[in-house]
């Protein structure tokens, strides 16, 4: 059974003597509706969907062929257009007797029920076998790219939400300083320095951080291609609090979202960088760098990945300088995207050993991430303690330092007190007691952590500090 710890993000909390940045105040209920960027305005035909007939009539007949009960109004929510253009859409289909109303149908025309006739059927199917793809009808392209020049800002984290945030970790004031500088710069960066110290903690303390609302479409059509840009894992959807905006007004096949954090680690391949073709679903994915598009993209364990640093960043920081990213459908046509984010990356090892001079120049700020200090080692034992209800007294806190110290052979980690705190309230659950750290569970955490004995203090070679 898990047992449940109060809220710590991270492997420290914030250094004493930091003084937080003094909060704007909150801005005005209207000022945050009148923030939020416009949605496009509804079309009012088919026509105005941009797309071709063929495929809003293969698009509507999988979604029947999907849907338990389609009536219009259903049908124009899954599809995202209005009841009007849904209504247009059946009356298609009706005429050409791929569908027909049903018994079950109400008196009103928005209660109307419909079903697939035997020929919709063989229809839909043939659809399907092309594309597995149901659900919002794709936006074009180049409506997608209007939209796209339109928003000139790259997403950083606010300065007052980092600082906030960082107060978290445990940092000497000149590192925070400078994370807080390089993560709000726009400009690419990197974290680097030995494992267990806060990087990836700093990374995901960011996406609490990012500020400011984009638009995106669910997906987009190109030369015949679906590719779906909106990933539910990664975006987080604005609903609009305005009452003059009414669902048929707007062109909802738009949603306002949050700018995105997108974050990567040593799982990328060399195929994740361009867009992915799943055959089985017939439609385009988008990679990481044009979901993040607007927002900041994170690439974790920088260097452990299967694609190489050098292309990662040819590839990425030269599209960056552009502005632009070209990728290929499955078909061989490209497409050039705009390419607009902020990109951090972190990384164990050393810049200079693994990154060529003009690589190096092209990531402006790399902040290194230090070993914590004794001190700081108490702090995080204090406050980890704190939160995850083990008793701890400064004095069996001094001497859990020194233990590390030993066991570690002096390469304090962030990380250690956390883990030597889990090994005890392990421990203390097997034997039902009460958690405490003292001295004795301290050395038989270190020992089966780091399969090093560093002894009592006052033994002989471990005197007292």
């Amino acid at each position: 059974m898990e047992q449940a710890f109060g809220r710590t993000v991270g492997t420290l909390a914030m250094a004493p003597g930091y003084q937080e940045p003094p909060q704007a105040p909150p801005p005005p209920p209207q000022a945050t509706v009148r923030a939020l960027p416009a949605l496009p305005p509804g079309p009012e035909h088919l026509s105005g969907l941009g797309l071709p007939d063929r495929f809003i009539e293969d698009l509507t007949l999988k979604t029947l062929h999907r849907m338990p009960i389609p009536t219009p109004g259903a049908v124009a929510n899954a599809m995202r257009i209005s009841p009007a253009i849904a209504r247009d859409a059946l009356d298609e289909l009706k005429r050409q007797r791929f569908v027909e109303t049903t018994s079950a149908s109400g008196r009103l025309e928005s209660e109307w029920q419909y079903r697939l006739t035997e020929l919709g059927l063989q229809e839909a199917n043939a659809a399907l076998e092309r594309s597995k793809y149901v659900g919002p009808v794709p936006v074009p392209i180049q409506d997608y790219f209007s939209v796209l020049e339109g928003d000139t800002e790259v997403g950083t984290p606010d300065p007052v939400r980092l600082a906030r945030a960082l107060q978290q970790l445990v940092l000497s004031r000149d590192v925070v300083a400078k994370v807080c500088l390089a993560l709000t710069s726009g400009r690419p960066a990197m974290l680097w320095g030995a494992p267990g110290n806060g990087k990836t903690t700093i990374l995901e303390l960011c996406s609490e951080a990012i500020f400011g609302v984009t638009l995106m479409p669910v997906a987009v059509y190109v030369s015949g291609h679906i590719i779906r840009l909106y990933d539910e894992l990664v975006h987080v959807v604005i609903e609009s609090e305005n009452p003059n905006e009414t669902a048929n007004a707007v062109d909802r096949r738009w949603l306002r979202i949050r700018r995105p954090f997108v974050f990567v680690g040593g799982e990328l391949r060399h195929e994740d960088l361009d867009l992915a073709y799943d055959p089985a679903l017939g439609y385009h994915q988008a990679p990481p760098h044009v979901k993040a598009h607007g927002g900041l993209l994170a690439i974790d364990d920088f260097g452990r990945q299967q694609v190489s640093p050098h292309a990662l960043l040819n590839r990425w920081i030269a599209a960056l300088e552009r502005g632009e990213d070209t990728m290929a459908l499955v078909t061989g046509e490209r497409i050039t995207f705009p390419f607009r984010s902020t990109i951090v990356f972190s990384t164990n090892l050393e810049p200079k050993t693994m990154l060529e001079e003009a690589h190096l120049r092209r990531i402006p700020y790399k902040i290194r991430i230090p070993e914590p200090t004794p001190a700081q080692m108490a702090e995080i034992f204090r406050r980890f303690a704190e939160a995850m209800g083990v008793h701890a007294t400064p004095e069996n806190t001094d001497i859990a330092v020194q233990m590390l110290h030993r066991a570690s052979g002096g390469n304090f980690r962030s990380c250690h007190p956390r883990d030597v705190l889990q090994l005890i309230i392990e421990e203390s659950r097997f034997v039902r007691r009460p958690a405490v750290l003292e001295a004795a569970a301290a050395r038989r955490a270190c020992e089966v952590y780091f399969s090093v004995d560093p002894g009592m203090p006052g033994d002989a070679g471990h005197p007292v500090r």
